[in-house]
């Protein structure tokens, strides 16, 4: 794919038929390809998750076996515990909050909470290394440098390689040093960020190695320290997949993809407190503080709620999120995309420029209806503000017209919203026509 060219554009507009319109070709065939690529292997990153993975494995069973007795319910609680903690500061601090900037401010109480403890529990890198690597892996669907995707999920033409690469190995090797990366790190440069990364290692030894021996061994002594350590690294293991299934499993299964990645929507799997539903919903607007779109979004994002509540307390400000009219575009875009591929050439002719024109209709009755309400809400802040010289019947009546164009505007957009799908699902339906 050309740089430049978005995924829809070379689907649609090139008329080509794909299963999997906007899924670039593979680049490579064999993992062990990436050497001659300059990729290295990262001993430290090899090693530490080798050995506490082979803990967990086999240390896990052992010290429920010799736990002294009772143990076993503050060990299960412990790992428990420990993975919500690092999941949580996860999503909503580093993968929301700072890698798509959720947030327009941060108070340092988040950063102290989610960052410099919550998020050291997770062993994922530093705060501002995570950010910019997530970062570029969304950047690529603007730029179109596939070579660049830190976790791709489509760089091997099997399956089996690409949720390896995506979901671990990625974390076995050190990437090519790139201009991307570089920007991106530069540009994570709080204090709070560069501080996290500062005290870092400390921090992660203190948290998951210090803290639960000493009170494993202030609770049972020294069989104690050892079986609250193995616990420990049973809670961050299951952080790291929890966060890691987001770049492989999101990328690779699920009902509907998104209109400019590979990131899937995965409905009924709850996957990293709710990360990896409407994933695709999540690539195509970022910065959103949701993870997706419509009534399933609210049921399955729970990092949402914790955010929510970090607002109602004060603790971040001036949250984003996507408009009426660009949720709009995104699901409609990715409707036409995904009809598209269903649809032959001849037939896409035909009803490619009616679409269109509804897919806009659809768009601009939206914009009318958030403009109603934008001036419903500006006219009652006036009015609260007691800065409004309007008599209360002038009041009144202006905010019945307003109302009453809402209403309109609503029924309007519900019937070209409903005008766009019948028209798609009749040119899906229909049988292929000769030129």
């Amino acid at each position: 794919m050309p740089v430049g060219e978005t995924p829809l554009e070379n689907s649609v507009q090139r008329g080509s038929v794909a299963s999997e319109p906007n899924l670039p070709a593979p680049l490579y065939n064999r993992i062990r390809e990436l050497f001659s690529r300059g990729f290295r292997i990262d001993w430290a990153n090899t090693l530490f998750i080798s050995i506490t993975h082979l803990v967990f494995l086999v240390g896990t069973p052992l010290a429920y076996w010799y736990a002294p007795e009772g143990m076993w319910k503050i060990m299960l609680a412990w790992t428990i515990l420990h993975m919500l903690v690092g999941c949580l500061s996860t999503t909503v601090y580093a993968h929301r909050l700072i890698a798509h900037g959720a947030a327009k401010n941060v108070s340092w109480p988040v950063h102290i909470l989610f960052g410099f403890i919550g998020q050291v529990f997770a062993i994922q890198g530093s705060v501002r290394r995570w950010a910019a690597m997530h970062t570029v892996h969304h950047g690529v669907d603007k730029s179109g440098k596939h070579h660049l995707d830190p976790y791709s999920a489509t760089w091997f033409n099997s399956t089996w390689r690409n949720f390896l690469w995506s979901h671990m190995l990625t974390y076995f090797f050190w990437h090519p040093d790139h201009e991307a990366i570089d920007k991106a790190f530069s540009a994570k440069s709080s204090p709070a960020l560069m501080w996290q990364e500062k005290l870092y290692l400390p921090l992660l030894v203190l948290l998951n190695f210090l803290l639960p021996m000493a009170v494993g061994y202030w609770v049972a002594g020294l069989t104690g320290a050892l079986c609250l350590q193995v616990a420990a690294v049973g809670g961050f293991i299951l952080a790291q997949h929890n966060t890691w299934t987001v770049n492989s499993i999101t990328h690779l299964w699920g009902s509907d993809r998104a209109a400019i990645s590979s990131a899937r929507n995965n409905y009924i799997w709850m996957g990293p407190l709710g990360e990896g539903n409407h994933h695709a919903d999540h690539h195509d607007h970022g910065q959103d503080y949701r993870n997706g779109f419509g009534w399933s979004g609210w049921l399955l994002d729970p990092s949402r709620y914790v955010i929510l509540l970090l607002r109602a307390f004060g603790l971040v400000r001036g949250l984003r999120r996507a408009s009426m009219h660009k949720e709009v575009q995104i699901v409609a875009r990715r409707a036409l995309q995904n009809a598209r591929s269903k649809i032959h050439d001849t037939n896409w002719r035909l009803w490619e420029g009616k679409l269109q024109l509804l897919q806009r209709e659809w768009i601009d009755a939206t914009r009318s209806l958030e403009r109603y309400r934008a001036e419903c809400k500006e006219l009652r802040a006036v009015k609260r503000k007691a800065k409004s010289r309007l008599p209360a019947s002038e009041f009144s009546a202006r905010l019945s017209v307003l109302r009453e164009e809402i209403d309109t505007a609503k029924k309007q957009m519900r019937e070209r919203k409903q005008a766009f799908f019948v028209a798609l699902a009749e040119a899906c339906s229909m049988p292929y026509a000769r030129a």
